[in-house]
């Protein structure tokens, strides 16, 4: 059981049917639901973290109005000014971000900045782990700071589940990776995935005791990837979730979500399972669609570029409906 994992080996020896060690697999249905030395780089954008705006931590929790308030609140004209000159700057060769830890090389984020108009050249769009890797970081490094507004989580790397998925590593070599004492009292756990550079997003909750795998294509949900799902659900279900008290993960539901938003392309995957996390730290509402891709592609753009996810909204008005300030 925990010699290197083989696709082939598992495929023969399971069917679909038993993918879930016993559990009940649910189909949730929906409702209706930098180093360039560029000196233009030293541009200051205001985000929307100003001091004169309300804070979640002073008014409640967050609503699905008040996180699609948040997911679609408007550039600010730094931040616009920020956009329109790296679209009119070759970014290749350019390493992009304030901070350095969260540098980027340009060619990297270009996608970001690109508007999809077709599949024929769905290469040009696509968005490598290191983007993604790094966004959930920085929704990590967003909720520590603070932690009175965004749930409680923890992202591991993409890596995890190729390393599970394609090998070499053993099971247990992989769990050797993870410092399971930062793991101990996470509401939420994410593990983004790229299956033939198709992104899907992993994601436990410890306090529902429920595990769910979102997939922005609804017809892959069901029917595709279930051998990949098994190798990484019975990770978490038989050795991390145990090694963390959770002696009943086993017994836990897998839910296959329905009620997401769908890609309607082949081209913004990355994008969406970012923002299923993004909403996932808020609460479990997810109120986007395909239509605000390139707006968040841009927004994405902007976070990795200043080091830190915007956290606060713009319009007070929007964000608190029935709030008394």
């Amino acid at each position: 059981m925990m010699g290197t994992i083989s696709l082939r080996a598992i495929h023969q020896e399971k069917s679909s049917s038993e993918l879930n060690h016993g559990r009940n697999v649910e189909d949730v249905s929906s409702g209706d639901s930098s180093s360039d030395n560029d000196q233009s780089d030293q541009l200051q954008s205001s985000s929307s973290e100003s001091d004169v705006e309300i804070t979640l931590k002073e008014q409640g929790s967050w609503s699905e109005q008040d996180i699609k308030a948040y997911l679609l609140s408007e550039f600010t004209e730094k931040e616009n000014e920020l956009i329109d000159k790296w679209q009119k700057n070759e970014l290749k060769g350019k390493m992009i971000g304030r901070d350095k830890y969260f540098k980027i090389q340009g060619e990297k984020l270009a996608p970001l900045l690109m508007v999809p108009q077709g599949d024929e050249t769905r290469e040009e769009y696509y968005i490598e782990d290191l983007v993604v890797n790094t966004f959930f970081e920085l929704l990590k490094k967003r909720s520590d700071k603070f932690p009175n507004i965004y749930i409680n989580h923890y992202s591991f790397g993409s890596q995890i589940a190729t390393q599970l998925i394609e090998g070499p590593r053993t099971e247990q070599e992989v769990l050797a990776w993870v410092k399971v004492d930062e793991l101990r009292g996470v509401h939420k756990m994410f593990l983004p995935t790229s299956l033939s550079k198709h992104w899907v997003l992993f994601y436990v909750d410890t306090k529902e005791k429920k595990i769910s795998w979102l997939d922005p294509i609804a017809s892959s949900r069901i029917r595709s990837y279930n051998v990949e799902k098994d190798i990484i659900l019975q990770w978490f279900t038989t050795l991390l979730l145990p090694k963390l008290g959770y002696v009943d993960a086993k017994e836990w539901p897998f839910l296959v979500r329905n009620d997401i938003p769908e890609q309607k392309n082949l081209v913004d995957c990355a994008v969406f399972v970012m923002k299923y996390g993004d909403c996932l730290t808020h609460g479990d509402y997810f109120p986007f669609k395909q239509e605000d891709m390139v707006h968040f592609r841009r927004r994405i753009f902007v976070d990795i570029y200043r080091g830190r996810i915007h956290k606060k909204k713009t319009k007070i008005d929007a964000l608190f409906r029935n709030s008394k300030l």
